[in-house]
Parts: C-alpha cells; structure tokens; sequence
C-alpha cells in the first residue's frame, strides 16, 4: 500500500512539475552516487549554465530528469551510476526524442548507445580542436581561431588532464585532441541525440578559476583566451538547436551588445595626488561612472612615501564626481602571493597597530587580514563610501584573498587577470583558491584589458598601438556578448588620451558601467529564475518567478528567431504583466529590455587644461640631490626658476625648448643652505607654476 501511495504521489508531482521543468536543462549530480571527493563537477557545469543565462534545475533523479529535453551530466558515467532500469529509461528517453550530455563515459554496457566501442585514456593531450561544420548551428557562436583551438596545458608539463578518447562506431567527432582522437562526440539514437565530452567539467571550469591550470592560457593579458567560455557557448547553442524559440538571460545589460567596465589603481603620489582628478574629471564632464582602487599607503618605505595622510580630500572630489572607490590595499607589496611571507593573519587591525613594509627585496608585517580590513576601515571612514570591491597590488592572487573577503564584508574581488582564469565572465570564488575550497558568496570580476604590458611598455609614443590591441580583446569579447573590463592607472596624462581613444572606437551598442555596478547586475542576473512556455505555434510567454522581482533593471531576456513569433509577453506567476520594450537581435531573435540603451561616446572629447598639469619635485625636503617631474601635453618651451624665501632670484636650471611627453630633471645642490625656497616653471610663456621647495641636511 505505501509502494503504491508513493507511486501515485509521484505521479502527481511530475503532472505538477512537468511544465516548470521541460524547457529547463537537468543537470543530474552524479556527486554522491559517484562518492566524490567534492562538488567540483557539479559546481562547474551549473557555473557554465549560469553564465549561459539558460534555465535548469539540478536533481539525482533520473524519473525527474526525464521531464526535461536535455539533460546534462555533472561527472563521469560510472559502470556503478545507474541501476538497468534507469539505464533502460534512459535509452528509451533519448529513443523518443530527448538528448543526453555526459562526461568521461566509462560503462560498457551503454557504449553502443553512444556510438563507440571503447575509450583510450590519457594524460598527455595538451590541445583541443573543434571540427568545426558551418552547417551545424551548435557552432554558431565558435568563429575566432583561439575558439576554434583552446590549449589544455602547455607542453612543458610531462602530464597534462585526465582525458579519454572513444573509439567510434556510430557517432561522429565534434572536436579532436591534438592526436587527432575524438575529444567530443555526437551520436544520434532515434529520434534523439547522445553527447560525450571526454574531459571532466571542474577540469575545464574550477581548475581555470583557482589558477591551478597547467599554464593553458596562452598569455596573460591584453589579449582574447576563451578556454571555458568556449564550452558555454556551445552548451547554449546546443540548447537553441534542440529547443525551438529558446530563452535565456543576456549577458550585458539592457540592449547593449557588451559593457565597458573603466577601473583605476592609485598607488601612486603622482595618481592620487595629481592626475587622478583630471581622470575623474574628464569622466564626469562625458557622464561616465568609474571605479577607483585606492591604495591606503600611509607608511614610508622603498616602495613609496606616505600618500595617504592628508589626501583625502582628493578622494572625496573623486567620490563626489559620481565614481565608486574601492580598496587596492594598504601596502601594495610585489610578494603579496606568496602565503610563506604574507600568511592569512587576524583581523581586528587599525592603521596603529597594522604596520606593513617593504624593504625592497621583502615584506615584513604585511599580512592578506591587514590589507583588506585596514584599507577597507580607512576609507569607509574617511572617504564616507561603503566599500565592497578589493583589487591586490599587482594582481598578486594571495591563497587567502577570498576567505578575509568574506570575513570584512566585501562583496566582489578583482585580482585575476581574465586570460590567465580563461574567462571574461564573473564567477562565485572558492575559499582557499582551491578545488576543495568551500563556495564563496564573494564573486571575482576578471580583468581583461589593462595598462601593464611586459614587453614594450606603454608610452606617449606607442599609446595608440596599445589602444588598437585593448581594441582586438573588447571586441572579441563583444562578439559573445562579454565584458571588457580595462584596469588603467592615472599616473600620465597621455593615458586619458588613451582611454578616450579606446572610447571612441568601441563597437556599436557598447555600455560603460563602473564595477559594482556590473558586479551587482551579474548577481541579480544569476539570482532570476524564470521559465516560458509556447502557448501556441506563434505566441510565447515568458514566466518570471515571484522571488525574482522586482526585475534588475539591467536585466534583459533573449528570445532566440524571436522575430518568427507573432507575439511574445512576459508575466509574474499570478499572470500579472510586466512590460519590457522588444527589438529585433542578431538576424532573426528577439531582445526583451526595460530601457533603451544609446550610446554616444564616440562624441566625447578630452582637451586637457593647458599643456601641463603634472609638477613634482622628489624628495622634498632633500639635502644634496632631487628629481624635479613634470608632463607636457604639447611641444613647448620649458622654463624653471628657483626664488629664495624673499622672492630673490637664484638660479635657472632648465630653459629647453622640449617635446610632448614626461621629463625628469635631476638636480644637484652646490650652493643652497637649508630653508624654504620656490621654484616656478613657465611653459610656453604661460602663467607660471610656483611650488615650494626645502632643503634640510638633517635626515
């Protein structure tokens, strides 16, 4: 009688559940029945279907899986998995139409389902090939030579990831190893189709995020590595192939095709001091939002002097100007990734009893507690902002980044470089940076474009070839609807004329947000659930779930050969309407939005005020020797003069007529006794800049 009473209750429950689930994918965790040692499969491909926007539902129920068209398997196909008869039901499943995707199939017994024989493993594949068929749909969004080959570890390694090839019978190759044996399979069984990819998920997802990839990203920066995006964009153009008028989440905001994310690291006095405002300022004047990383530095040692104390203000403009401030540290060490010298520590620190240095060669006192809670602390105190967003110094990833996240409130982190991560979407941190590490609600936002170049430097010469290359990356990453987010230092004003060179030729329909901003859309978007459903051949509705409203309102929906339908509507689950503007995307979609985006950057301008804004003299007060600095925006005659305190002319040590760019002038004292003097310099027969000047002999 209980047999029958739970038959009958099941029953009911998948009648309920049928519609709410059969346009979702099933991802079925294989987790537990596999006795693995973490969720890191799991977590990987719900990952890659978060970023696809694409609906699902997880379960470790093959009758409750069955109620979808597609069902995805988190880990390998063990000869253990399942008993016969859900092998049975699932042969019968993909026999009447539906369509299965595993990893790394091991049981015999289902070999000739998937049309193969036997399987090869190995250890020593080092590339991945598409085989690319223009008459295939599930490629429709792999056209760029970096996806059509992805590097699984460079060849340096003597063993690179645990991977199988199949041997074929009835199904046909979808992408190859380097060897040339079948890496991704299809084969089709009745009215269905069997996928096997012969690479675990967290191999591809997890490893890449943690860094714990075997140097698979072929450069670090600056440049377009879609090493997991690849297998998301095929996920959602497999789905678009099995599912008629599919629906899924954009990934930029709005009608956008992609998102400019504008950062800025100040770590520096000549940023934050003198060139940071005229940044912000140009940013305002154009109606562009950015993020600025500050770093707290208020000690002295060899990496630089105080430049915290008595900048404040500084800040507060920037803050009043419209950006968001964020936390680039205290300390700003080079060896801040390396937990031998930089452990976890304790938090419950202050600028007085936190007291990192750098000696040159080594931190000391310098612990990852310290520099997230005391920058965080100083600025949320002194600046009066709420900051949520840490970037390291360097981009130097500390083991124990996330985990003091966490524990200071923050919410987004933005140390990984997105070629070395292999991707230029957000993603929920693991605690640890490792595969075991606990899931984190931190989520790191990738860096992808940036101002450091390793060989030829940037400069006021070669700024233009930089911006062409930051060009290449964007719109790689525009093409698969990605962010580009640019990391960029305000320390040269040649660098505005850079940035708005990078503005004025960005691809159409192209949004610049500031970070949090994004951060804060992305989890909103991840947070949405929705479902749809054809009411008949020609009207679609969209379902979104109560717990989902309100709406973000960047949140928009794509609607794939939308524009065959005759209507599309969207509603909350009581049928209540929501109203979203729909136009026509890509060839024949549809794109739901609740705002209209036009840009109009390409109208912006920079003009800097006068032909320069940048004077500084280091150290000051000195003794014997100082550096004297300064930019020019413009070819110019430069004249320097230096006063005593009564005004008396003294000496003239520069009087060149000298070209765009930045000059320092090192100056000795032969003749100066200690006390304050002045010294103006003159360009152009302007009006002279006049700054003090002190010599002291005492230490």
């Amino acid at each position: 009688m209980k047999q029958k009473t739970f038959t009958l209750l099941l029953f009911i429950f998948l009648s309920i559940t049928c519609f709410s689930q059969k346009n979702r994918i099933a991802i079925f965790d294989l987790t537990l029945r596999n006795a693995e040692a973490n969720d890191g499969n799991k977590f990987s491909i719900e990952h890659l279907l978060k970023v696809s926007g694409l609906p699902y539902f997880v379960i470790d129920s093959v009758n409750l899986a069955l109620q979808s068209k597609l069902i995805i398997y988190s880990s390998n196909i063990e000869p253990t998995s399942f008993s016969q008869i859900e092998k049975d039901s699932l042969i019968t499943f993909v026999q009447n139409g539906g369509h299965l995707l595993v990893t790394q199939l091991k049981d015999t017994i289902l070999f000739p389902f998937f049309g193969v024989s036997d399987y090869q493993y190995g250890t020593n594949r080092y590339e991945y090939h598409w085989q690319l068929d223009s008459t295939n749909s599930a490629y429709r969004w792999l056209n760029e030579d970096n996806e059509k080959k992805i590097r699984l570890a460079d060849t340096s390694y003597a063993a690179s990831l645990n991977t199988r090839s199949y041997m074929l019978t009835s199904a046909t190759a979808l992408a190859t190893f380097e060897d040339n044996t079948p890496a991704f399979i299809k084969n089709n069984y009745g009215q269905g189709t069997t996928y096997v990819l012969g690479i675990n998920w967290k191999d591809i997802v997890l490893r890449n995020q943690v860094g714990a990839h075997y140097k698979a990203a072929r450069s670090y920066s600056n440049d377009f590595e879609p090493g997991t995006d690849v297998f998301m964009l095929f996920i959602k153009a497999l789905y678009a192939k099995h599912n008629n008028y599919a629906v899924w989440k954009h990934t930029s905001g709005l009608n956008s095709k992609s998102s400019l994310i504008i950062t800025h690291d100040v770590d520096a006095t000549s940023a934050i001091k003198d060139i940071m405002n005229d940044f912000a300022s140009y940013e305002k004047s154009n109606n562009i939002k950015s993020t600025y990383f500050i770093t707290t530095h208020y000690m002295h040692d060899s990496l630089a002097k105080n430049f915290w104390n008595g900048y404040t203000p500084d800040l507060i403009n920037v803050k009043n100007k419209g950006h968001e401030i964020a936390s680039h540290s205290v300390s700003h060490v080079p060896d801040f990734d390396n937990e031998s010298i930089v452990p976890e520590g304790t938090c419950g620190n202050t600028e007085l009893s936190y007291q990192p240095f750098y000696n040159g060669m080594l931190s000391t006192n310098v612990t990852v507690c310290g520099e997230t809670e005391v920058s965080k602390l100083l600025l949320d105190r002194d600046v009066d902002v709420n900051v949520k967003s840490f970037r390291a110094g360097y981009l130097a990833y500390n083991k124990k980044i996330i985990n003091t996240l966490e524990t200071n409130n923050y919410d987004f982190n933005s140390s990984s470089s997105a070629n070395d991560v292999l991707t230029a979407f957000p993603f929920q941190g693991h605690l640890d940076l490792s595969m075991n590490g606990a899931l984190s609600r931190i989520y790191e936002i990738p860096n992808t474009i940036s101002d450091v170049f390793m060989i030829d430097p940037i400069s006021e010469f070669n700024y233009n070839n930089k911006v062409a290359q930051w060009l290449n990356s964007l719109k790689r990453n525009a093409d698969n609807y990605a962010a580009s987010l640019l990391l960029i230092h305000p320390n040269r004003l040649y660098k505005i004329q850079a940035q708005q060179n990078l503005i004025r030729s960005l691809p159409n329909n192209t949004r610049i947000i500031p970070f949090e901003h994004y951060g804060n859309y992305w989890k909103a978007r991840e947070n949405c659930s929705f479902d749809y459903e054809m009411e008949n051949d020609s009207v679609l509705k969209i379902i979104i779930k109560n717990s989902s409203l309100p709406l973000h309102h960047d949140l928009s929906f794509v609607v794939d050969k939308g524009m065959l339908l005759h209507k599309i509507y969207v509603v909350d689950e009581n049928n209540n309407p929501i109203n979203l503007l729909q136009e026509q995307w890509e060839t024949n979609s549809k794109i739901l939005f609740s705002e209209r985006f036009s840009e109009n950057y390409a109208n912006y301008y920079y003009t800097p005020d006068g032909p320069a804004t940048v004077f500084a003299n280091y150290p000051n007060p000195f003794s014997t020797h100082t550096t004297f600095s300064f930019e020019l925006m413009k070819d110019a005659q430069v004249v320097m003069k230096i006063y005593d305190v009564s005004g008396r002319f003294i000496e003239e040590p520069i009087n060149d007529n000298l070209e765009l760019g930045l000059y320092e002038y090192s100056y000795t004292n032969n003749h100066l006794s200690d006390g304050l003097y002045f010294y103006s310099i003159t360009i152009d027969n302007e009006k002279p800049v006049v700054k003090k000047l002190i010599v002291s002999s005492q230490p």
